[in-house]
């Protein structure tokens, strides 16, 4: 292979930007999300999201690259088991994390109003 990275988590999805192909967006397991610049010879990446920046809860299963933002910052989005579609932006040295949806399971068994039965 030409390139191999070492992970803390096994990868679920990944994206290659499509104006910027050496930049690979990750989705991991553990519910992390990466950037990594395939030009640097490192085996870590760029940006990484943690507990305090607002990584996923669940497993990430879909991250895609966006056109950039207003202030022409890169951004993917990324969606989660744990019900979040979230943008990341690429942010000076930083990854920076809104969530656009929050999807919820409804448990609640009991029959709506009106529905026959």
């Amino acid at each position: 292979p030409d390139f191999t990275y070492t992970t803390e988590s096994g990868v679920m999805t990944l994206d290659f930007h499509p104006e910027h192909p050496w930049l690979m967006a990750v989705g991991f397991y553990d519910g992390g999300v990466a950037v990594y610049n395939l030009r640097e010879k490192t085996n870590f990446p760029n940006y990484s999201s943690s507990a305090k920046n607002g990584k996923h809860t669940d497993t990430v299963w879909q991250v895609y690259w966006q056109e950039n933002d207003l202030d022409n910052n890169l951004n993917f989005f990324s969606i989660s088991s744990d019900g979040r579609v979230t943008c990341w932006s690429l942010i000076k040295n930083e990854l920076h994390n809104t969530d656009i949806i929050l999807i919820k399971l409804n448990t609640d068994t009991t029959p709506a109003p009106g529905a026959g039965g």
